[in-house]
């Protein structure tokens, strides 16, 4: 992935965490983003490291209505 890709990426994730998180979220999460950063991505079982966003985002979104995804 190219440099430019990466950085629209990572703004588009800034900007919305700037505009839609809450302020205590936002204080909560910076105390949890040390496991984001050790995170291993051989970690995850084969079905999650190749499917798509869109698909991901559709998984999340069933998972929390039917109550399957416990977050």
């Amino acid at each position: 992935m190219k440099k430019k890709e990466m950085d629209e990426i990572l703004e588009h994730i800034s900007q919305k965490f700037e505009d839609d998180v809450p302020r205590i979220i936002k204080m909560l999460i910076r105390k949890k983003i040390g496991k984001f950063q050790s995170f291993d991505v051989e970690s995850l079982p084969e079905s999650l490291r190749t499917c798509t966003v869109e698909e991901l985002i559709d998984i999340a979104k069933k998972g929390l209505e039917s109550g399957k995804l416990k977050i």
